[in-house]
């Protein structure tokens, strides 16, 4: 009986310990987010009211990664913007935590979810400084060394270099490029990671580089990629926005395949950009699938087809529809049906007027068979406040699982 109570005893604490380690385990593939420390601004005034977020909104059990999104340039130096920087109101009541407490609930996260990397990204769209930056020598190095001191002084797990982008067409951007960038971008790389493998014999610990790339044949073209990824453990595609207020007609924002019906980009697709980086030379592996949390839309919309590839009145929500209003005041709205394009594997609402562009459970699944098919390296998202609820990144863990 004694040796019955102590085997129930033993099957008792194993179970127990086997939940806490199961409730903040790592998912089984790299899944990376971004996390932005800024708010969205509202658009109309009933929608898009702000990224709401500190340390306990994060789900961080359905995550390996969080990338805090932006550092800036300045000179040869990195820095972020307080709040109080940014331009027009900020909601007293959104909870997003300034420059002076950033850190703090970065710490926390690192606490509640030991397994979980953070890394702080540099740049984003209309960054500008990289150019000139990554010039010489001499002035990589200062600014290796300053985003070092970053990673030690706030217990980072790594970088996350978002140049928009070396030696590429502005897209309307006011940045300085010059085609010295194509090189210069591989020495920028080459020379942090040799930084990075000495600093990680004196502190013990593995430091991480990644890339933000884009879904544009110029880039792989123009960039050795293949050297590149010899220097970073991830090549993040940006798989989304191939369709948005600045296309000609609607479309799908980041289709698997290519549709032969869509005029504009003459059928690019999630798998069209893989396949390219990987003729380029870039392993499978290597490569984290982009995908959105957050939509395109627009108005006026003619009816023919159903509204896809259609011309268009205006375009709404230009900086895009997070799911959270998606799911809230979209899918709630009886005008709307949901569309399914068979050829691309891709979602839309549409109701006469409005289309809207989006991700859903369905789209996603579909997403996570083509990375286990391809081989890939794991899933990039923008950007977990889109889905601070974690009902999109539930769908994505839940979809790993089924495998």
């Amino acid at each position: 009986m004694r040796e019955h109570r102590s085997l129930v005893r033993l099957i008792f604490i194993l179970f127990i310990v086997f939940c806490a380690t199961s409730v903040h385990a790592a998912p089984n593939i790299p899944i990376v987010s971004y996390l932005r420390t800024w708010p969205i601004g509202s658009e109309p005034a009933d929608m898009q009211e702000g990224v709401r977020w500190n340390a306990d909104n994060i789900k961080g059990d359905l995550l390996s990664t969080i990338n805090i999104a932006f550092a800036l340039l300045d000179g040869n130096t990195i820095y972020i913007k307080d709040l109080d920087d940014q331009p027009g109101e900020v909601d007293p009541e959104v909870i997003i935590p300034a420059f002076t407490n950033l850190f703090d609930e970065i710490a926390k996260i690192k606490t509640e979810y030991p397994h979980i990397k953070i890394n702080l990204s540099i740049g984003g769209w209309g960054a500008d400084g990289f150019s000139d930056m990554a010039l010489t020598k001499a002035s990589r190095t200062q600014f290796i060394n300053d985003v070092a001191g970053w990673l030690i002084n706030y217990n980072l797990d790594g970088v996350d270099i978002d140049w928009e982008y070396p030696v590429g067409p502005e897209w309307g951007q006011e940045i300085t490029s010059r085609p010295e960038d194509a090189d210069n971008y591989v020495a920028l790389l080459s020379e942090m990671r040799k930084t990075f493998d000495s600093l990680e014999k004196k502190i013990d610990r593995n430091l991480s580089i990644t890339v933000a790339v884009p879904a544009s044949t110029w880039f792989p073209e123009t960039i050795d990629v293949k050297a590149v990824q010899e220097h970073v453990d991830y090549l993040k595609l940006m798989t989304y926005d191939f369709y948005g207020a600045w296309s000609d007609t609607t479309g799908h924002a980041s289709n698997l395949y290519n549709n032969p019906a869509d005029p504009e980009w003459g059928g690019w697709s999630v798998d069209q950009t893989v396949s390219m980086y990987m003729a380029a030379g870039v392993t499978p592996k290597k490569i984290l699938l982009g995908v959105p949390f957050y939509g395109r839309a627009w108005s006026g919309v003619n009816p023919s087809a159903d509204g896809l590839f259609q011309e268009y009145a205006e375009p709404l929500y230009e900086d895009g529809i997070n799911w959270m209003d998606i799911k809230d005041k979209i899918l709630t709205d009886s005008s709307f049906k949901r569309y399914w394009d068979n050829v691309a594997k891709a979602a839309y609402l549409y109701n006469g007027d409005v289309f809207i562009t989006y991700e859903d459970e369905e789209t996603l699944a579909n997403k996570v068979d083509y990375i286990m098919e391809k081989g890939l390296g794991g899933i990039m998202i923008w950007e977990y406040g889109h889905d601070i609820n974690a009902e999109l990144l539930h769908s994505l863990n839940d979809a790993i699982k089924a495998k």
